[in-house]
């Protein structure tokens, strides 16, 4: 079965060209193939296979989402990124997402079925507000099978600051944290952190399922909201369970 698809392949033909079709998808691809450049030179990591950046176009947006690092044995998977070398599709695109492909959108994978339940709430309902309005990436760069097949801390500090860069490029009003711990996140990005929700466990999982934070960035400085929820891909029916999105709104709004 194929888990991903190109845009084109999802739209009639009338629609067939996507609106990143412009002089902003020019400007992003442009700032994307230049900081993907340098991290390869930073890190000496040859290819995709041993890393993802992208799983859309980086452009200002309302919300970005971190995970921990990402998945898929580097072994396991090919040069471009695109795919496992089994076949399975790893990417909806192995260059820069210039058709307006967007991963949560068009990878069919767990974790993204679990992040579209919770990100279609705050986006009034609308989930293809997700290619617009969502850039994903992670706290490290650096790719493994298992986040315990790396050394995550040195993973994020080689990352920071490229992913700042792209920080300021998307100048986001929510951080959305799935797995990361807030601190993991405050520690490297931050200058001013008040928490507004402690961190909550599920009992039976000892998951944290909520934690909220006020910060002040350090680059740009700008307030933004920090929320941590649980890894999506296994632990998505905590968003409903607990309340996750409408907890989010209620922040976002001031209320």
């Amino acid at each position: 079965a194929v888990d991903c698809l190109p845009l084109r392949s999802r739209q009639p033909q009338s629609q067939a060209l996507c609106p990143y079709r412009s002089v902003m998808a020019t400007e992003s691809t442009n700032f994307m193939r230049e900081l993907e450049a340098r991290f390869k030179l930073a890190t000496q990591l040859p290819d995709r296979s041993r890393y993802k950046i992208f799983y859309g176009q980086i452009h200002p947006a309302k919300i970005l989402t971190l995970g921990i690092n990402p998945g898929g044995d580097p072994e396991n998977t090919n040069s471009d990124g695109r795919t496992h070398k089994d076949g399975v599709v790893a990417a909806a695109s192995g260059s820069y997402y210039e058709d307006g492909e967007h991963d949560i959108l068009d990878c069919e994978w767990r974790e993204n079925k679990g992040l579209r339940r919770l990100l279609t709430p705050l986006l009034n309902g609308d989930a293809a507000r997700i290619r617009t309005d969502v850039v994903k990436t992670n706290l490290a760069f650096r790719r493994s099978a298992k986040a315990t097949h790396i050394n995550v801390q040195a993973a994020v500090a080689e990352t920071a600051p490229f992913l700042t860069e792209i920080i300021e490029t998307v100048r986001p009003e929510l951080v959305l944290l799935t797995g990361p711990a807030i601190s993991a996140f405050t520690s490297h990005f931050a200058s001013q952190t008040t928490v507004l929700a402690p961190p909550e466990k599920d009992e039976k999982t000892k998951q944290t399922v909520f934690a909220a934070s006020r910060v002040t960035l350090r680059r740009p400085s700008i307030e933004v909201l920090v929320v941590q929820v649980a890894h999506a891909s296994q632990f998505s029916w905590t968003y409903e369970r607990y309340g996750v999105a409408d907890r989010i709104l209620a922040l976002m709004h001031g209320a």
